[in-house]
């Protein structure tokens, strides 16, 4: 994954700024991470009663309430990522679906 170089208060919503990015969920410690797709998150977070769209990356991270498999400690950062696969013609092609 290639880390997007935004500020960790920047809110989930903002996904849609970076077309085709995931939310890299990442440990502090040894850097484990694992990807997850934006809107899945906000869906998730609405039906918990617990945010949406505004919700700030660094509160997304705060909830996660599992130990990193690596190293067995909490604490977790997120931020947002393009996959490895991801050319410039795809970026466009989701940025073209997002606005039509």
């Amino acid at each position: 994954m290639r880390p997007i170089p935004a500020a960790p208060e920047d809110s989930i919503g903002d996904f849609r700024r970076y077309p085709g990015c995931r939310v890299l969920l990442s440990c502090a410690f040894c850097s484990w991470g694992k990807v997850y797709d934006p809107e899945r998150i906000i869906a998730r977070l609405q039906d918990l009663k617990a945010g949406g769209h505004a919700t700030r990356l660094v509160d997304c991270a705060r909830r996660v309430g599992w130990n990193c498999p690596a190293c067995s400690r909490i604490r977790w950062r997120m931020q947002f990522a393009w996959p490895p696969s991801l050319g410039p013609a795809e970026a466009q092609r989701i940025a073209a679906r997002y606005r039509n």
